[in-house]
């Protein structure tokens, strides 16, 4: 008993089982997708990415957090390198120059700038005379966030693009910056995403956004300067569409608001990922028996579609299970962030939390066709050797924070 409660009070194991039980459900998942004669391997380089993904996990683990502290600053200037290199020299996957090749191995700098940016920001947060109240806090965090965001956006690569956006208003919003700050960044995107369904829905944006705005009580006229602003955002957002975004990712936010509009392109992975969900039932067709899965009618399902190739094959219990693990994940590592006292652990675990939850959101959302198709991966169960690595890493540096919880307080 005494060696059983060691190992539980070094070895966080709700992190672990969740974490065990979603990678068994993305090998059993990518074998079947991947089971035809020249695709198989594509399993065994997952297998791979896994077994090399436990090793990166077990050097995050036993590294000392005050090390990561110092290093940090050179991991996030080294990631900005690689963002400009891949720029220049970057292999096109998709529509977006986004891969570095060397010989046969390549590798997604952006996936490794998520993680550098998490440990800029902590590091930066976590520093005795930065101020939660202070304007100059939120520019340099901005900037901070902004550099990799930019240059992911002239890969291009919207989508992940965006998550540098979702970690940025996660690990604010857990420093504690006013709300009217945080506000004033996400009421645009509000606005833009608004004028994208209709006029009504803008309509009703607006006045919920007015609201909100005239609640926080600040002076008249600056509120009245900010949602005037705001309007003209959303308004402008036409133009955005048409001038600024890649034909491509017109026809992504379109086939999203009406998938039939290209049945046959744009709206063709939502409309057969709805298909493979929907004809799953409660137990599902059974492991390879997937129509859809099977058939091919996804193509490349094992990367941002794979939830569809579960929830065909084992139903709507299969699909709950991997939502549960998820959310025993995530769960989990809220309350470890809520328990470290250290403020650069605490927020580097929030950090994680935030690109988790905004994948897992977004990607099941995009195969219900919730949410625009912007080619994001789903954790632990998509294919990919740049957000395993990087994801284990990160469940090295969680788990890492578990055990030294003690000296972390």
């Amino acid at each position: 008993m005494a060696l059983v409660r060691g190992i539980g009070d070094k070895i966080d194991f709700k992190i672990v089982i969740p974490l065990v039980g979603l990678l068994i459900m993305s090998v059993l998942s990518i074998y079947s997708a991947t089971k035809l004669p020249g695709q198989f391997f594509i399993f065994v380089k997952h297998i791979l990415w896994i077994l090399s993904g436990f090793i990166i996990l077990a050097f995050f683990y036993f590294l000392p957090a005050q090390k990561l502290l110092r290093v940090s600053p050179f991991l996030y200037f080294l990631s900005l390198s690689l963002l400009v290199l891949v720029i220049f020299m970057g292999k096109k996957v998709s529509g977006s120059a986004s891969w570095l090749q060397i010989g046969k191995f390549q590798f997604q700098p952006s996936e490794f700038a998520k993680l550098a940016t998490i440990l800029i920001l902590a590091n930066f947060l976590s520093r005795k005379n930065v101020r939660s109240d202070s304007p100059i806090t939120l520019i340099v965090a901005g900037i901070l966030t902004f550099i990799p965001l930019f240059l992911t956006i002239l890969q291009p690569d919207l989508g992940t693009a965006v998550v540098f956006g979702a970690i940025f208003l996660g690990i604010m919003f857990w420093f504690e910056i006013p709300v009217f700050w945080l506000l004033l960044l996400v009421a645009p995107i509000f606005l833009i995403v608004a004028s994208f369904f209709s006029l009504k829905v803008f309509i009703l944006v607006s006045i919920l956004i007015t609201v909100l705005f005239l609640l926080m009580r600040k002076p008249f006229v600056l509120t009245l300067m900010i949602i005037a602003m705001n309007l003209i955002i959303g308004l402008a957002s036409e133009h955005i569409y048409h001038k600024i975004l890649k034909p491509h990712q017109q026809k992504r936010i379109s086939s999203f608001l009406n998938p039939l509009s290209d049945p046959l392109g744009a709206g063709y992975n939502v409309i057969q990922s709805k298909i493979a969900i929907g004809s799953g039932g409660l137990v599902g067709k059974g492991f390879m028996k997937g129509t859809q899965t099977q058939l091919r009618f996804i193509p490349a399902q094992w990367t941002d579609f794979i939830f569809c190739v579960p929830a065909e094959e084992f139903g709507f219990i299969g699909s709950v299970i991997i939502l549960l693990l998820y959310l025993i994940l995530l769960w989990r590592v809220i309350n470890l962030a809520s328990t470290i006292r250290q403020k650069f652990a605490s927020l580097v675990a929030i950090g994680i939390f935030s690109t988790w939850a905004f994948h897992i959101v977004v990607n099941i959302g995009m195969t219900l066709g919730l949410f625009p198709v912007i080619g994001i991966w789903l954790p632990f169960l998509s294919y990919g050797g740049s957000a395993m690595w990087i994801n284990m890493a990160m469940v090295g540096l969680l788990l890492n924070f578990y055990a030294n919880r003690r000296e972390l307080s």
